[in-house]
């Protein structure tokens, strides 16, 4: 099929090309080479992509800086195969605009340009989030040279526009449903990517059979991605191999442990004063861990960041699971109880107290005074990691079991997977463990007074 002149966007590689891990050799337009060049964008390549997932899979040291550029060629080859496919023309003119091209493909190289080191972890704190700071990188200086200039005028696109698509601020704009959503280009370059650096089976994915089974689904006003029924077993891979990589590397329970140690330390320094979140925003990852060292003597719970620097993690005492999941009767949590536990997430403050609680009934059980950062509550990311809302209105593309010729959209439900919405509701639901960690030496008197640390967490 012809494509037209105006998206010769899609075939330019004046900016030369780029060798990244999994994708190879990247062409780049102009534009695209400006934003990776920019000190705004190469200030990524020095956060990590996981975090402390090191610490279990060494190899995970990767950063979103080639993260990004892997979204950016993937978007670039979604956008190709959408152009050309038959079912985005109405009469002669593509559906798909030329400028949405635009704005789609400058959205995925820079749709992690807000992050900072720990950001996720960092959403429970009174923190600006990575989309955020995103609009600060991309808006707020406009002048020559600016990332805001380079898309304005290199790229022809409205940063504003853009900002908003990666903030997922425009309900039923299709540059934002292509960019976050069930079949998003993040999630095929993360998933492969992380799974590769971290050297495990589960993240791979038949990315080349998702991306060709792409069709435009804009019936009955609806205006998103839908798939073709070729597209069904590679989105199944695609939803398995994100339960897998959850539960297995993001999860992972050493993962969880580093990672609430080091937020409880923040949490304390941040409260203090001692630390300023502007440190944050600026930072990499081994600029900011040294910063926080520096200033680590002035905060209670300075051990803990201490320990983290050793690698002299704290362990698992107890672990108390959804009534849905597995694990000894004793320590299920269901209905208000479950609730009132998982909520702690985005309650740090009560959550501290009840970790201060716990070491008080601790330092009486074992007679040695504690500060009251020797037990923490680990919390598990309560927000769906699935798009759960965009998977129950995605649809499949079907020919008529009367005419081949003939081609309508059905939702995507039991009848073509049993990997249905509920079904990654509950895997995800599943993962979902709330762990008692403390130091090594204090975790045979923490399982003694089990019954207490259950009153206190339901409480």
């Amino acid at each position: 099929m012809h494509i037209g002149s105006e998206y010769d966007f899609l075939f330019d590689s004046s900016g030369g090309y780029i060798r990244i891990p999994i994708w190879g050799h990247i062409p780049l337009c102009a534009g695209a080479r400006r934003v990776i060049e920019h000190p705004d964008f190469v200030r990524i390549q020095r956060i990590r992509q996981l975090s402390f997932v090191y610490m279990v899979f060494p190899g995970a040291l990767h950063s979103r800086f080639e993260h990004s550029i892997g979204t950016y060629h993937l978007s670039r080859r979604m956008l190709f195969s959408l152009i050309a496919n038959p079912a985005n023309r109405n009469g002669s003119a593509p559906e798909i605009t030329p400028q949405e091209g635009r704005v789609f493909l400058a959205s995925a190289l820079l749709h992690d340009i807000g992050h900072y080191p720990y950001a996720h972890l960092m959403e429970q704190l009174p923190l600006q989030s990575h989309e955020e700071r995103a609009q600060s990188y991309l808006l707020e200086s406009r002048k020559p040279g600016s990332l805001y200039a380079v898309l304005r005028d290199e790229w022809r696109v409205d940063p504003e526009e853009v900002a908003e698509t990666i903030a997922s601020k425009r309900p039923g704009h299709l540059p934002s449903r292509m960019l976050s959503g069930t079949l998003d280009p993040d999630k095929m370059d993360y998933l492969m990517r992380d799974a590769a650096a971290c050297g495990v089976p589960y993240g791979h994915i038949d990315v080349e059979r998702l991306i060709e089974s792409l069709v435009p689904d804009f019936q009955d006003g609806r205006r998103r991605l839908g798939i073709s029924e070729k597209g069904i077993a590679p989105l199944e891979s695609l939803f398995f191999s994100k339960y897998m990589m959850f539960r297995n590397v993001y999860w992972h329970h050493t993962v969880r442990i580093a990672g609430s140690m080091f937020l409880r330390f923040v949490q304390d320094a941040l409260e203090e004063g001692t630390v300023s979140p502007n440190a944050f925003y600026g930072s990499a990852d081994e600029t900011l861990f040294d910063s926080l060292l520096f200033a680590a003597p002035q905060v209670e719970s300075a051990p803990l960041l201490a320990a983290l620097q050793r690698r002299d993690l704290f362990k698992r005492a107890l672990v108390f699971y959804p009534e849905y999941g597995m694990g000894d009767d004793l320590f299920r949590l269901s209905g208000e109880d479950l609730d009132r536990v998982q909520r702690l997430y985005f309650q740090p403050g009560l959550r501290r107290k009840k970790e201060e609680a716990l070491c008080r009934i601790l330092s009486r059980e074992t007679g040695s005074p504690l500060q009251g950062w020797e037990v923490l509550i680990d919390v598990p990311q309560v927000t769906s990691v699935f798009d759960l809302e965009d998977f129950r209105e995605m649809h499949v593309l079907v020919p008529s079991p009367l005419d081949k010729s003939s081609l309508r959209f059905l939702p995507f439900d039991e009848q073509f997977s049993q990997f249905t919405p509920d079904f990654a509701r509950q895997f995800e639901q599943f993962s979902r463990r709330v762990q008692v960690v403390c130091r090594a030496d204090l975790r045979p008197a923490l399982c003694r007074v089990w019954q207490d640390v259950s009153a206190i967490l339901k409480a």
